[in-house]
């Protein structure tokens, strides 16, 4: 029988942190005035922080008649204090500690190489300080922005900015926003402003960012003014959206600044705009608003990803650029029985099915272009809109055309969807994603005996465990064959 006594363990180490009458290492904390030195021993230092471990191991610190001192300004007695009690103890309070410390406290972390904890304070922060955060983006991006771990918490900003611009771009720090962090922003297909809107802010930050135009009347402008502008804003402009502009705004907002344009792409515009030409600039699809619900697997920036690819065979002017994801499924609240799932998804329209592989960060699912409609009566039958309808095997819907085919395997009655717009995929690291498009066979398949059925083996899933065997789709998602699942969800494609 084995028994853990880390609690006697944490104080025993607590008191030799408070009474560290033989220490060898002095930390010296703050500047100026606030500044605090901290006795501790190497050996204990060593074993808890990589970082004092390649110090020590380097000679990075000043050893004085056998003293080693190190020089930390940068790191204040306040968040140095939570430091040294969590190497020593494992103990971190963040009681009463503000959001700022707890924000120079992951900085910290991090540079001290304590993984453990800055992984604990970034989830912190998301969870307990949200508040905090959005009322300080333009600071908080602008340090967590050089941190390359702070993924997490950089995807929050950003994704808090693309739900709700308005506060951030009308706030008084805007101005001083750092130019990657606002490129970053404008590249983003998923921010949830009007493209007349961030012209609007794009010229008032660019105004700030240039000191050499001193009012803010473009009718003023030298040509000094535009050229230096110009050179502020170049690597902004290819990533306006200024097709999707009305004229109206284009003629009274943007022709003033067309000498920070290139002339092709303002004629372009114009041209387009004012006589309904054809662009002969590559056109970005339009920035799209998404509302997801709370989910498991995905983010806001998944969703959008998936929006494009579903409408990328359709003209621009199809695309609705307010969407919502609906959650018709989720296989930890609603149990992997699979006529459960069916009673849940059949007959909502279009959908995407995620799931999240179990010990990996792999997401992967597929995009039902028809939607299921499993007969559970063997009927011919089909389900529109909710309702169960007669059909041939062969039918339009909208502008798509599928087909379907009964098939009888084993007494196990299937139906197949042939939809051309069917697509599977995985996401990777940096929502880089992976796209396997139907190109032959059966697109899918709806039956009793599984959940999931995209293709003749290309992935399908029965609850627990899945596969991925390339057939029907012309690449592979995964590049093995199968899969435990830790999580599904299945979302209804909703245009508001």
């Amino acid at each position: 029988m084995r028994t853990e006594f880390y609690s006697s363990l944490s104080q025993n180490f607590s008191q030799l942190l408070e009474d560290a009458d033989d220490y060898n290492v002095t930390i010296k904390v703050g500047e100026n005035q606030n500044t605090q030195e901290f006795h501790a021993h190497s050996t204990i230092l060593r074993a808890r922080s990589p970082y004092f471990k390649s110090a020590l191991l380097n000679q990075w610190a000043n050893d004085k008649k056998d003293m080693i001192l190190f020089t930390k300004p940068n790191i204040s007695s306040p968040v140095f204090t939570l430091i040294i009690k969590y190497i020593y103890t494992g103990v971190l309070d963040l009681t009463n500690v503000s959001s700022s410390d707890i924000l120079e406290l992951l900085v910290a972390s991090d540079e001290l190489i304590l993984e453990e904890l800055f992984k604990h304070v970034q989830n912190y922060l998301i969870e307990k300080e949200a508040v905090w955060l959005n009322q300080n983006l333009v600071k908080v991006l602008l340090i967590v922005s050089k941190l390359a771990s702070c993924k997490q918490l950089q995807d929050y900003c950003y994704e808090s900015i693309c739900t709700d611009p308005k506060p951030f771009f009308t706030s008084k720090e805007f101005p001083i926003l750092d130019k990657d962090n606002f490129l970053e922003l404008v590249k983003r297909d998923d921010l949830g402003i009007e493209e007349i809107d961030l012209w609007d802010h794009l010229i008032k930050w660019g105004i700030s960012q240039t000191p050499i135009i001193k009012q803010n009347d473009v009718k003023k402008f030298t040509d000094a003014n535009f050229r230096d502008l110009k050179k502020t804003l170049d690597p902004f402009i290819s990533h306006i959206r200024f097709y999707d502009i009305s004229s109206k705004d284009f003629f009274s907002k943007i022709r003033p600044y067309r000498k920070i344009l290139p002339s092709e792409l303002f004629e372009d515009a114009m041209s387009y705009l004012m006589a309904e030409t054809e662009p002969q600039y590559k056109r970005l699809p339009a920035r799209l608003s998404i509302n997801l619900p709370e989910s498991k697997i995905i983010r806001r920036r998944h969703a959008v990803i998936l929006f494009n690819w579903i409408y990328q065979m359709d003209s621009i002017s199809k695309i609705s650029t307010k969407n919502e994801f609906q959650l018709l499924y989720r296989g930890s609240r609603d149990g992997y029985d699979i006529n459960t799932f069916y009673s849940k998804v059949n007959g909502q329209g279009q959908a995407i099915a995620v799931i999240k592989i179990q010990n990996s960060e792999k997401i992967i699912g597929g995009f039902n272009a028809s939607g299921w409609n499993y007969n559970y009566n063997y009927r011919n039958s089909y389900y529109r809109n909710g309702l169960e309808c007669d059909y041939e095997y062969d039918h339009y819907y909208g502008d798509d055309y599928y087909c379907y085919n009964n098939i009888n395997s084993n007494n196990n009655n299937r139906n197949s969807d042939n939809n051309k717009n069917h697509f599977i995929f995985s996401f990777g690291e940096n929502y880089e994603i992976k796209i396997g498009k139907f190109v032959s066979g059966a697109g899918l398949y709806y039956g009793q005996n599984c959940m999931l059925a995209f293709g003749d083996g290309d992935l399908t899933f029965s609850g627990g465990t899945g596969s991925c065997n390339q057939r029907s789709y012309d690449q592979p998602i995964l590049d093995v064959n199968s899969f435990v699942v830790e999580e599904m969800e299945i979302f209804g494609i909703r245009k508001l």
